[in-house]
């Protein structure tokens, strides 16, 4: 079974072994160095429009200069063409979603719901909610196996109503480990 620190793309440095941090500090400078490599021809062109020479290992000819400019142009239109259709996403999806909020709230799930979810009988789950020290054992693929009530609530507190859990369906049902907090 793979960590999820085995499938993650951004590493933390600190969680890097040197010659892992090394090697990524190295293959960053060189990923730079090739896209500063890939704009000299540009740089050339405008070191030859602004001082009218060659500044540049690259060569851009007085003749070529059409060229040049129909290939920045056309580069210039598909920057802007790109990038346009980005921020005109950007703006469709903030007048769609903006004004009224489109999300619900969650429905509080029942005591019946999650004793179904969690395999357990709706008695036991009961109990466990009436536990002020409650110990869940897990089984070997996660679920719930038993729970143990070390210390019941006071005899004053009373129990809440149906629906019993107040959490949202997407949370996980979670217990402390006696002792910890």
């Amino acid at each position: 079974m793979k960590k999820l620190a085995d499938v993650l793309i951004i590493r933390a440095a600190h969680n890097m072994s040197w010659l892992q941090r090394l090697l990524s500090r190295l293959l960053t400078v060189l990923w730079w160095l090739l896209w500063v490599y890939l704009w000299l021809p540009a740089l050339a062109f405008f070191c030859l429009l602004i001082w009218g020479e060659q500044l540049l290992p690259v060569t851009v000819r007085i003749d070529q200069l059409p060229g040049h400019l129909l290939a920045l142009g056309r580069y210039a239109l598909l920057v802007c063409l790109f990038g346009g259709g980005l921020v005109l996403w950007s703006r469709i999806n903030y007048w769609r979603f903006s004004g009224e909020e489109q999300r619900g709230a969650i429905a509080n799930v029942t005591l019946l719901d999650m004793a179904a979810d969690l395999g357990l009988e709706p008695a036991l789950l009961q109990a466990g909610q009436a536990g002020k020290v409650v110990v869940v054992h897990h089984n070997p693929e996660g679920g719930i196996h038993h729970l143990d009530i070390l210390q019941p609530l006071p005899a004053g507190t009373a129990t809440p109503p149906e629906p019993a859990l107040t959490m949202s369906a997407s949370l996980p049902l979670s217990v402390a480990q006696p002792g910890k907090r």
